[in-house]
């Protein structure tokens, strides 16, 4: 499976930059985010479930992309316990369960999407991440103070193939999503 999201994210990248994909070199950041080592590249990140992947592709601006199924189970009660903010725990105890499973993934997806964009990866960082639970687009409550000001962060909902949901999340840029399917 590696291999082929290598091999994906490589066929991606390239076309932005008019070069062969072996010719692509990546480092990476302190928390191991991947960077392309070319000048002026492009900012980009991946995200990976059963049955799909996304890459985001944006230049001049930090990008991070969550994706997940719609009909994944998990405990998301408990994991909203142990991740989430507490008005976002609270939101979720008023909701039936399936409502709350559903509005689970919406949150998931909105804070794994701006942990990805920031490069500090989601351990100790979900909870400081805050949206509104009752909205299908993301709606930002609350960021990290070493985010940056809350006025550059944009939030895209879009949903790539039927059954799946995904988050862009932008500092700098207000995402549009456009996209192209490979098969690999």
């Amino acid at each position: 499976r590696r291999a082929r999201l290598d091999a994906l994210l490589r066929e991606v990248l390239s076309r932005y930059l008019g070069t062969a994909p072996e010719r692509l070199r990546f480092g990476r950041e302190t928390r191991g985010r991947p960077y392309l080592l070319e000048p002026d590249a492009p900012d980009f990140n991946l995200s990976d479930t059963d049955g799909g992947s996304v890459i985001a592709v944006a230049q001049h601006a930090r990008v991070g992309v969550d994706l997940e199924r719609e009909d994944r189970q998990l405990p998301h009660r408990r994991l909203a316990q142990r991740y989430f903010a507490a008005p976002e725990i609270d939101a979720l105890r008023a909701l039936p369960d399936d409502e709350a499973r559903r509005a689970f993934l919406r949150l998931w997806t909105a804070k794994e999407a701006s942990c990805k964009a920031t490069g500090t990866g989601i351990y100790g960082q979900l909870d400081r991440w805050t949206f509104a639970s009752d909205s299908d687009t993301p709606h930002m409550l609350a960021l990290p103070g070493e985010a940056g000001a809350a006025s550059s962060w944009h939030h895209l909902r879009f949903n790539p193939a039927p059954g799946y949901t995904a988050v862009l999340a932008c500092a700098g840029w207000k995402p549009s999503a456009r996209g192209f399917r490979l098969d690999a």
